[in-house]
């Protein structure tokens, strides 16, 4: 029995050695991190075909600059350039739109007649919260000296108290607060390690309704929840707003600190309580299947709650809320919050309107 066991141990311990040894060759799914550490992929062209989401191009022409951004290379040092940054999770990268029908991209040429020298490029990071946005912030783009960075926030950090997987996966710490966080942080080290949690963090985004999957409105279910319900659920929010806060002032007094004028966005949305006008279906208690705890109503009440938090902050930097500003209209989304090609053309150009007066009175 002793023998069996050995045998056994030292025939999973060669099997796990060559899938490292494997992945680490070849990892069909880690995009950003090898080995545990922040890995933007430079100099990549990738064409793949759309299978999922009906309303958008059936072939998504994706890539990325030496800097492992999305956009156009810079023309001259980027501390020179009117030079912008967009930061945020999958509202920002836009995965699923091509180059040059993202927001980022379209921002950069609206600007382009009235801001000169003007240089746009998207860090955006699909599933990153404030804390991913801390580490890349660190990592890659003080480096850079842009001199504005555009930051859109919210989504990704509703009911989030510690770093989630996409996080942690491009963090190349070891953590110290618990013996799990421990193990995780050591494995994350490991190819082997990294691509579980690239599954996991999956797993939790859907749990979370995160995911990118095309929603027909219609179809949806209706849901009411009890008022007090409602109460409990918003007043559960305030420890995970007050880290919130806390890391946006961390992102913004870095900013400040490296000569970079950060721009916060709030976070817009198709939650809410209105009469769709594209569908004419009414939204307020509408409910998407993978995330049931909440309806469409309380949904946005939750997610005003962290603009809230975006928009406290208009004493020290500019703010666009953008979640007031964006219709709430199914034509310009493909699930609740991603933007199809008619939204990010929307985004760019409620955007533009407002950078372009706010980088005119920022300090230089």
């Amino acid at each position: 029995m002793i023998k069996n066991l050995k045998a056994l141990l030292f025939g999973l311990t060669v099997a796990l050695v060559l899938c490292e040894i494997v992945l680490r060759i070849y990892n069909p799914f880690s995009t950003y991190t090898k080995q545990g550490k922040l890995v933007l992929p430079a100099n990549q062209k990738t064409v793949f075909q759309n299978k999922w989401i009906g309303q958008l191009d059936k072939q998504i022409f994706y890539s990325r600059n030496s800097l492992g951004f999305r956009g156009p290379e810079p023309t001259d040092s980027i501390h020179k350039l009117n030079s912008i940054i967009t930061i945020g999770g999958s509202t920002t990268e836009c995965k699923f739109l091509s180059d040059s029908t993202t927001w980022p991209f379209l921002l950069g040429e609206q600007l382009k007649d009235s801001v000169p020298n003007v240089w746009v490029n998207n860090a955006g990071l699909d599933g990153h919260s404030t804390f991913g946005h801390l580490h890349l912030l660190k990592e890659y783009v003080i480096k850079l000296k842009p001199k504005y960075v555009l930051l859109l926030t919210g989504v990704n950090d509703v009911e989030t108290e510690q770093p989630e997987s996409f996080d942690l996966m491009n963090d190349n710490r070891i953590q110290y607060n618990s013996f799990k966080q421990f193990c995780k942080s050591v494995l994350n080290k490991t190819e082997i390690g990294s691509t579980i949690f690239q599954f996991y963090a999956i797993r939790l985004a859907y749990k979370k309704g995160l995911i990118h999957k095309e929603v027909d409105f219609k179809q949806l279910p209706d849901t009411t929840f009890p008022a007090a319900y409602m109460q409990e659920t918003i007043a559960k929010q305030k420890p995970y707003l007050n880290g919130y806060q806390t890391r946006l002032q961390e992102i913004i007094t870095i900013c400040k600190a490296n000569g970079i004028q950060p721009i916060l966005l709030t976070q817009p949305s198709l939650y809410g309580s209105f009469t769709d006008s594209t569908s004419g279906v009414k939204m307020d208690l509408k409910f998407h299947e993978s995330n049931p705890a909440k309806n469409n109503l309380l949904q946005e009440q939750v997610l005003e709650e962290y603009n809230n938090v975006v928009r406290s902050f208009s004493s020290q930097v500019t703010v666009i809320d953008l979640a007031q500003l964006m219709p709430k209209n199914t034509v310009y989304y493909y699930d609740f919050i991603h933007f199809n090609k008619q939204g990010a053309v929307k985004v760019a150009e409620i955007l533009s309107k407002a950078i372009e007066s706010q980088i005119t009175h920022l300090p230089d």
